[in-house]
């Protein structure tokens, strides 16, 4: 396997993306909107594909909800490790303002601080910091 790249539908994608470019950090490319495409013509204004580029290790795309039967991001939780305790928090309280917290922030017995939260738009996430020994 080359690499894995998780794509992360969310509603109102296009409004989503700044979020997630503040949060992350890195650079949006290769956004693709449906305005010009013949498939999406009763989709104006959405996002068919994008990318969030971190770093050269972190990568992910966003797409928009077209399917009305998705309600959310299904059966699978994206597990970020942080570099540090600053990131950690940093993210936490960003994810959390207006999300939904599923595990506060907190240290555990794998002796990892660890947090689940689903985000504003719709993405569940998993945080993680192992401090150094």
């Amino acid at each position: 396997m080359k690499q894995i790249i998780p794509e992360i539908y969310v509603k109102d994608c296009k409004n989503a993306l700044p979020f997630y470019k503040d949060l992350f950090g890195g650079k949006i490319k290769n956004l693709q909107m449906s305005d010009d495409l013949p498939l999406f013509q009763d989709r104006k204004g959405k996002v068919v594909h994008s990318e969030l580029h971190v770093n050269s290790r972190c990568v992910f795309y966003f797409v928009d909800i077209f399917d009305p039967n998705r309600k959310k991001v299904g059966n699978m939780t994206l597990m970020l490790h942080m570099d540090s305790m600053e990131e950690i928090n940093r993210i936490y309280d960003i994810l959390r303002n207006n999300g939904t917290v599923g595990m506060p922030l907190q240290e555990t017995y794998w002796g990892a601080w660890h947090a689940i939260i689903t985000d504003k738009y719709g993405a569940p996430w998993a945080l993680n910091y192992t401090p150094k020994q």
